[in-house]
């Protein structure tokens, strides 16, 4: 309902680690807050789909014809589970040969430039799902995505500095299989990043404040949480020490 009615931006985030740039969940309207925004499309290295939902994957297409100068160019990679290519793609066919592909699969390693990557884990939602881990110069910077809260997910991104993870219930509800605040809670906990910054909310959250919760798990974990906000940006390097 956030997404269908905008009451948040549903066009993913941006990443720039050392020099490269990395587009994460291109959904609705991701193009249109990039250029809104000063960022360009020419300028992406990768998109990364974490999973196949359509509040994360809708503007895939465009995005890769805008990075690739309507395919003219060829260039850029682009990382989805491989349900996203099969069974109703969301990566359609036309597009596909304007950049290189990677399908995610559990514990793949690899790098662009000089930034290490890695999938450390299965998520648990009702599509294939996978989180990253990004190695660069500033640090350890993981992602979760949406899932249902299991026991293996905080150690599988044990030793990150940074944290972004979905949090999209205040109470769960397992037809959606999201976690909630309590859940993010204790995987931040476990964790122990010195920032986690929590992103994709429901109604739930924001008719909690997102920014109290945050708060409530900062006070409770010693950690350094922060409530994402449309357009916010963060500086890895001046939060590195």
């Amino acid at each position: 309902m956030v997404v269908l009615n905008q009451l948040r931006k549903s066009g993913g985030f941006w990443l720039k680690l050392d020099d490269v740039n990395i587009l994460h969940d291109p959904g609705p309207g991701s193009l249109v807050m990039m250029h809104q925004l000063g960022l360009r499309p020419r300028d992406l290295d990768a998109i990364m789909l974490s999973h196949r939902h359509i509040d994360h994957s809708n503007d895939v297409n465009v995005v890769t014809e805008a990075m690739t100068g309507g395919g003219f160019t060829p260039r850029g990679r682009l990382f989805a589970p491989s349900d996203c290519f099969v069974n109703d793609p969301v990566v359609l066919q036309y597009v596909r040969p304007f950049i290189n592909i990677t399908e995610i699969k559990k514990g793949m390693e690899t790098m662009i430039k000089y930034v290490w990557i890695r999938f450390p884990i299965e998520n648990q939602h009702p599509v294939e799902t996978y989180g990253v881990i990004y190695n660069f110069r500033s640090g350890r910077l993981g992602f979760i995505p949406d899932t249902e809260y299991f026991p293996e997910l905080a150690h599988a991104y044990s030793g990150i500095d940074f944290l972004i993870i979905n949090v999209v219930r205040m109470k769960t509800d397992k037809r959606i299989r999201h976690l909630n605040m309590e859940e993010a809670a204790l995987v931040i906990e476990k964790i122990k990043p010195k920032v986690a910054i929590m992103t994709h909310f429901g109604l739930q959250v924001l008719n909690s404040s997102p920014e109290r919760q945050a708060k409530i798990i900062s006070q409770k974990t010693g950690v350094d949480v922060i409530a994402a906000q449309d357009g916010m940006t963060f500086d890895f390097d001046k939060r590195k020490k």
